[in-house]
């Protein structure tokens, strides 16, 4: 039975690895017109920069975790809470190169925070509305 498998093991390698070749050969090279929209040139850049944002996310969290107590990472829109000394929570958001300024959704956040408008609201469910939710999907 062992052999069995690493002959089958060989046989969808090969298979990728054929599949792999053939697709390279029948690839055509794609020329970018000197003409290209900026538009598009934009689109292409926006793809490259997130990565950019990201990386300086993961420095800033490296270097985060010393400052604060603990460090909540959201993403999206806010890039991180961060908890210090049990005593301020600070919403955290990381720009990098030409992405500096805020958009107008983390401008929006930014207000509401600054000017108080920041709740904790508790939300409990029991058990039987639990049950009820997933006895609900499972009918559908």
């Amino acid at each position: 039975m062992d052999n069995i498998n690493w002959w089958l093991f060989g046989i969808i390698t090969l298979f990728l690895i054929i599949a792999y070749l053939l697709g390279r050969l029948h690839s055509k090279s794609i020329e970018i017109p000197d003409d290209l929209p900026a538009k598009i040139l934009q689109a292409i850049q926006g793809s490259i920069n997130p990565r950019q944002g990201k990386m300086a996310e993961l420095l800033t969290y490296a270097e985060l975790r010393y400052d604060y107590d603990r460090i909540i990472p959201l993403g999206w829109p806010i890039d991180f809470i961060g908890i210090k000394n049990n005593q301020q929570i600070d919403f955290i958001e990381v720009k990098s190169g030409a992405a500096a300024l805020l958009t107008e959704e983390e401008k929006h956040i930014k207000n509401l925070i600054t000017t108080g408008r920041v709740h904790f609201r508790l939300i409990k469910i029991t058990e039987e509305e639990i049950h009820k939710f997933v006895s609900a999907r499972k009918e559908e």
